[in-house]
C-alpha cells in the first residue's frame, strides 16, 4: 500500500480487508476480490493470508451468498457511504458480543472491518481517520496531499511527496509546514491561513523546498479540516513548475529585447519614469542618450537580418560594459539603444559618458567572417523640472538624428530649434488631414503643347491646396509632408478623380497626365482603382498618362512591374517624371511598359545659363529616347529660346510658364 496506512493496519486487533471491484461485460460489479488482508483477518477466517488475498468476497463468506452481502458491499463501494452488516464471529467469541461488519470505500478499494461493542475509542477515531484519508487520497491520486494541525506542525503527508519533492513521509511528519515554504511566499501563506475560517477554502501557488534543497512551485488549495478530528488544515498540492516556467519566461520575453537581452523600450520608459520622481527636488541632472548604429541597413543588406542581429547584441554587450549597468541600458525601436544617466551635476558628464559608449562600440568585429568596423551616433537629452519620459526619449532621438546628419560617429545635445521644427511638422500634417477631410486640396492643370505645331495636346494634373483663409500653399511645403505621414495616396486618388472628369469634358485628342507617388504604386489595389476611375468619368485609358519618377522606380517589385503592365494592357501610358535627375537604370525603360520621358526642369534651367554640359546630357537623353521609340515632353520652358532650343536637340513636346502656368479648368 502507498498511503503509509498499512502499519496501523496490520496492528488492528481487529479484522481488515481490502477488496478491488470485479465487473462484469456490462460493466456492473458481480463481485469484490481480496488485495490486502491484517493478521486478524486471517484469523477469523482460518486461512493464511495466502488464501485471502486473491480470493473472492463470497467465496470467503459463503454463508452471506443468499445474505445480501455482495449487494450491500456494491451499495456501500459505488454510494461512498459505510454500510454495516452482521458479521460471522471470531472463534472463542462470547455470544453476548456480537461482532459487525462494516463496508466503506477508499481509495478506489472496498474495506471491510469487523468491530466489536468493546471497541476502544482511540481505535475508532484511527479508523475514522483513516478512512477520510483515503478518501482524500482517491480524490488527489496524483497530487501531494498534507495534514497540518492548528500550530502548523506536519501530521500526516501522502507518499507521493517522495516523487514529487524527494522526501519520505517519515522525515516530515512532526516538522513544521513552514519550514519547507519559500520565505517570500510565508506571509502570504499565514495570512491565507488567517482568512481560512471565514471563506472556508483558499487557493493559490507557493514555492515548497525539495530534498535537494531546490524548489518547486507547486499549486493548489487549503481548507479546514472537520473539528474533533485532529487536524487543522489539509492542503492539496499539485506540480506547476513547467507552468511557471513558461510564465516567467513569457513574462521575461514580454519585458526584455530577445535579439540583445535588454530591457524594451517600455520598461526603459518606465525606469525614466521612477528616476525623475526620484530626481525632484534634488538638484541632479538626469539625461538620456538613443544611441543608434550606423548603417545596420547595410549590415543587413550584405550579412542579412540576422547579421544585423549580431552586431546590435555585440554593440548591446559594449554599450552595457561601457555604463557598467546593465539596468541602465533598454533596446528601443530599430537601430536604437536608451540609455539613462541619473544623478549627473552637468551635461558635460553625460557627453562624457557618450565619448566613452564611442570609443567602447568602434573596436573592430568580425561578422560571417566578414570584417566590420561598427560605428554609432549618440544623442543626449536632458532633463527640466517637468519633464516626461517619453518627451526625453523623443529628444534624445532627435538629437541622434542631428548627430547622424553631422557625419555619424558622434553625439549631439538637443537643439531645441529641431524639438520646434518636429513639433511644427506635426501639426502641420494635422493641417493637411483637415484640408482633406474638408475638401480642400484640388487638382489645377498645366498645358502640355507640340512645338512643332504650338498646338495643346493634354495637360498635367498637380496637386493644389488653397487654404479657408486664401492662402495657397505650396505643393513644395505639404507634399513632402504628405508622404512622410503617409497622407499621400489619398491625394493622388483625390487628383486622378478630379483629372479624369475634367478630362471627360475636353475634345476627344486631348490627354491627362497624373502623378504616381511611390507609395500609391505599390499599393495592390491601384490597378482596380484607376479602372474604376476610368469607368466612373467615362473616358478612354489612352488619354490617361501616369507619370512615376526615376525614384519610384528604384522600388519597383515583381507585383509593382505586373500591375504596371495590367494598366499598360488596358492602353494606360506611363511616362518617367523628372527623367536625369533620379537613379534609375537604362533597363527600366527596357523591363517596364515605359510610353515617354519627361526632361526635368533642371536641364531647361541649365541652358537657359548656357551650361554646356547640360546641354549635351539633354541631347544625349533625347537620343536614348529616340532610339526607344518614346515620346518626349520637356518640363520648365519659359521662353521662345528654350523651345527652339529642345525643338531642335529632337524633344517633341514642352510644358512651362510660356505656355501657362497651373490653374483650374474652366467647365
Amino acid at each position: 500500500m502507498a498511503d503509509g496506512s498499512q502499519p496501523i493496519l496490520d496492528a488492528l486487533p481487529d479484522p481488515f480487508l481490502m477488496l478491488r471491484p470485479e465487473r462484469g461485460a456490462a460493466g456492473t460489479i458481480t463481485d469484490f476480490i481480496c488485495t490486502y488482508a491484517n493478521g486478524a483477518a486471517s484469523r477469523v477466517h482460518a486461512h493464511q493470508l495466502e488464501r485471502i488475498v486473491g480470493a473472492r468476497l463470497l467465496d470467503l463468506h459463503p454463508v452471506h451468498r443468499s445474505g445480501g452481502l455482495l449487494e450491500q458491499g456494491v451499495r456501500a463501494f459505488e454510494s461512498g457511504e459505510t454500510v454495516e452488516v452482521t458479521a460471522p464471529g471470531c472463534p472463542g467469541d462470547a455470544a453476548s458480543a456480537p461482532r459487525r461488519l462494516r463496508l466503506f470505500p477508499a481509495g478506489g478499494w472496498l474495506c471491510c472491518l469487523w468491530s466489536g461493542a468493546s471497541e476502544p475509542a482511540d481505535l475508532r477515531r484511527r479508523l475514522s481517520e483513516l478512512e477520510r484519508r483515503h478518501r482524500l487520497l482517491a480524490g488527489h491520486a496524483s497530487d501531494l496531499v498534507i495534514e497540518v494541525d492548528a500550530d502548523h506542525r506536519i501530521l500526516w503527508v501522502s507518499e507521493s511527496v517522495q516523487a514529487l519533492l524527494g522526501w519520505s513521509p517519515a522525515a516530515l511528519v512532526g516538522r513544521p509546514a513552514m519550514a519547507f515554504v519559500h520565505r517570500d511566499d510565508r506571509c502570504r501563506a499565514l495570512r491565507a491561513g488567517l482568512g481560512l475560517h471565514e471563506r472556508g477554502r483558499f487557493e493559490g501557488e507557493l514555492r515548497i523546498r525539495r530534498a535537494d534543497e531546490g524548489w518547486c512551485w507547486m499549486g493548489g488549495s487549503v481548507r479546514p479540516v472537520p473539528e474533533g478530528s485532529g487536524g487543522a488544515w489539509v492542503l492539496c498540492l499539485r506540480d506547476i513548475q513547467d507552468r511557471m516556467t513558461i510564465r516567467t519566461e513569457l513574462d521575461h520575453s514580454q519585458r526584455h529585447d530577445a535579439v540583445s537581452g535588454l530591457a524594451v523600450r517600455s520598461v526603459a520608459l518606465a525606469r525614466i519614469r521612477q528616476a525623475l520622481d526620484r530626481q525632484a527636488g534634488t538638484g541632479s541632472i538626469l539625461a538620456v542618450l538613443s544611441i543608434g548604429v550606423d548603417g545596420l541597413t547595410q549590415v543587413n543588406d550584405a550579412l542579412t537580418h540576422a547579421g544585423g542581429d549580431q552586431l546590435i547584441a555585440f554593440l548591446g554587450g559594449r554599450i552595457v560594459r561601457a555604463i557598467g549597468e546593465p539596468d541602465r541600458v533598454g533596446r528601443g525601436t530599430g537601430d536604437e539603444f536608451i540609455v539613462l544617466l541619473s544623478d549627473l551635476t552637468s551635461a558635460a558628464a553625460a557627453a562624457h559618458t557618450a565619448e566613452g559608449i564611442l570609443t567602447a562600440c568602434r573596436a573592430p568585429i568580425t561578422i560571417g567572417g566578414q570584417p566590420i568596423d561598427p560605428t554609432v551616433s549618440i544623442g543626449i537629452a536632458t532633463s527640466a523640472a517637468d519633464a516626461r519620459p517619453d518627451e526625453l526619449l523623443r529628444d534624445a532621438s532627435l538629437a541622434m538624428r542631428q548627430a547622424k546628419a553631422r557625419g555619424r560617429n558622434c553625439f549631439a545635445l538637443l537643439d531645441d530649434a529641431l524639438a520646434t521644427e518636429a513639433h511644427t511638422r506635426l501639426l502641420f500634417a494635422a493641417e493637411i488631414q483637415r484640408g482633406l477631410v474638408m475638401e480642400e486640396f484640388a487638382a489645377w492643370f498645366m498645358p502640355i503643347v507640340c512645338f512643332a505645331s504650338g498646338a495643346v495636346t493634354g495637360y498635367e494634373a498637380l496637386a493644389r491646396w488653397v487654404r479657408p483663409d486664401g492662402i495657397d500653399v505650396s505643393p513644395a511645403e505639404f507634399l513632402p509632408c504628405a508622404e512622410r505621414r503617409g497622407l499621400i495616396v489619398r491625394i493622388d486618388q483625390l487628383v486622378l478623380r478630379q483629372a479624369l472628369a475634367a478630362l471627360s469634358r475636353l475634345p476627344e485628342g486631348l490627354t491627362m497626365a497624373v502623378n504616381v507617388s511611390a507609395a500609391t504604386l505599390a499599393q495592390p489595389d491601384h490597378p482596380q482603382l484607376v479602372a474604376e476611375a476610368l469607368q466612373a468619368a467615362g473616358v478612354a485609358p489612352e488619354r490617361l498618362h501616369l507619370e512615376v519618377t526615376e525614384t519610384a522606380l528604384l522600388s519597383v517589385t515583381d507585383r509593382i512591374r505586373q500591375q504596371m503592365q495590367q494598366l499598360a494592357g488596358r492602353g494606360v501610358r506611363w511616362y518617367v517624371d523628372d527623367f536625369g535627375t533620379g537613379y534609375s537604370s537604362i533597363s527600366h525603360l527596357r523591363d517596364l511598359p515605359i510610353a515617354g520621358l519627361k526632361l526635368d526642369r533642371s536641364f531647361t534651367c541649365a541652358m537657359r545659363a548656357k551650361d554646356t554640359k547640360s546641354l549635351r546630357l539633354s541631347q544625349a537623353l533625347v537620343g536614348v529616347a529616340e532610339g526607344l521609340e518614346l515620346d518626349t515632353v520637356a518640363e520648365g520652358v519659359e521662353t521662345i529660346e528654350e523651345a527652339r532650343l529642345l525643338t531642335s536637340q529632337g524633344w517633341l513636346r514642352g510644358q512651362g510658364w510660356l505656355y501657362g502656368e497651373a490653374a483650374p479648368l474652366e467647365p
